[in-house]
């Protein structure tokens, strides 16, 4: 049976509903405390021993999935011993209100399976407390007492899945905001490396120019005025010049070489990322040689972020960027969100990831089990990062 791969709800959401089904089953549990309160031994009777071992069942069930952070399989089974556990209770009460427990079935459905699974299951509970209701009521009354609680449970349906569908479009916005402001922060990046290369193509095709035309003059003049009052002045110009030429084609140079500014990249890419909190550790002074590597370096901390938001429904992720004792540069990753089920396919953007790394000579392996997070672990040699 596939999971329902549903957005992560807020806390304060996850609280609520908690709580909302923790009094619904307390309240359905009331009048049985009462009676027994009242009558001890009613609890030792096999169908007080059955409403009690259910009811119980039904409560540890519904706190095992109501705890838990994420989608797992488990929860589906937590689930299916919380219908069986409410229809037995509906079978064993003697106050005609316990099927309020299937509609906080019905709640979790949603989160856990398709939408459309979820009303199948609602449906057959629905169906498998109508057939109790008539093994034990009237016709009449059965049919009534069913469709009170089949109205319950529809409604309790409906809010879920407009529920999960909300959060699921939180979460969409989220992924979709996260990667529209790292296209800004790279964007930013490249138009700034743009306008240091055009500053430095005028500086060698203009001055440069210019400057060389300026020595090869001089040169000349040098020659013409030899052993004249004004050869020593013109070799004097003739060394400026050159100096000159020398200092504008090493700017130049450092110009078309510098990478763009790593640290306040991935402090933006890291900042505001909605519905996940960011730890970036960074040495300030980090700075790669090769802009190749520093634009690969920041195109795996936009992937890390991008494939959080969309599949580990995580609330923390870590990022730590460290220099290696060779004079390389790693990168360690790692959430708090579900993991993986099974071994990980790469897509289009792990993939590309790992060429960009492996071009220079590094490597990126990762790590998703199941419960655990994922992790990632990236790294770019030295030698591999001189190359603009």
């Amino acid at each position: 049976m596939s999971l329902k791969h549903a957005a992560r709800k807020p806390a304060s959401i996850r609280r609520l509903l908690r709580m909302a089904g923790l009094l619904t089953w307390a309240v359905v549990g009331s009048p049985h405390v009462e009676d027994v309160l009242r009558e001890p031994a009613l609890l030792f009777t096999p169908r007080e021993l059955a409403w009690w071992a259910a009811f119980l069942a039904f409560g540890l069930a519904y706190w095992r999935n109501a705890r838990s952070e994420t989608v797992t399989r488990d929860g589906v089974v937590m689930m299916g011993i919380q219908s069986v556990s409410a229809l037995v209770i509906v079978a064993t009460s003697r106050t005609g209100v316990d099927g309020a427990l299937l509609a906080i079935v019905a709640a979790q459905a949603p989160e856990l399976l398709s939408q459309r699974r979820a009303m199948l299951w609602v449906l057959a509970q629905s169906v498998a407390m109508l057939l109790v209701f008539v093994s034990i009521y009237p016709l009449s009354r059965a049919l009534l007492q069913a469709l009170i609680y089949i109205g319950f449970q529809g409604f309790t349906l409906g809010s879920a899945i407009v529920m999960v569908r909300e959060a699921e479009a939180r979460g969409e916005l989220a992924r979709l905001h996260a990667e529209l402001q790292a296209t800004q922060v790279l964007l930013a990046a490249r138009e700034r490396e743009g306008e240091r290369l055009r500053i430095a193509r005028e500086l060698h095709d203009s001055l440069g120019h210019h400057l060389t035309a300026l020595s090869l003059n001089l040169e000349a003049a040098v020659h013409t005025a030899k052993d004249t009052p004004s050869a020593e002045h013109l070799r004097r110009a003739r060394e400026a010049a050159r100096t000159l030429l020398s200092e504008v084609r090493e700017t130049v140079s450092a110009l078309r070489d510098t990478p763009a500014p790593l640290l306040a990249t991935l402090r933006r890419l890291a900042q505001d990322v909605p519905g996940l909190t960011v730890h970036l550790e960074i040495p300030e002074s980090l700075v790669l040689d090769s802009s190749e590597a520093t634009h690969s370096l920041i195109r795996c901390v936009q992937e890390v972020l991008t494939n959080t938001l969309r599949h580990a429904q995580a609330s923390q992720l870590w990022i730590r960027i460290v220099p290696t004792h060779e004079g390389g540069v790693r990168v360690t990753t790692r959430d708090d969100g579900r993991g993986a089920q099974a071994p990980t396919t790469p897509g289009a953007g792990l993939t590309g990831m790992r060429e960009r790394f492996t071009r220079l000579g590094g490597g990126v392996e990762w790590r998703a089990e199941a419960g655990k997070g994922w992790e990632l672990d990236a790294w770019l040699p030295a030698e591999r990062r001189a190359d603009a």
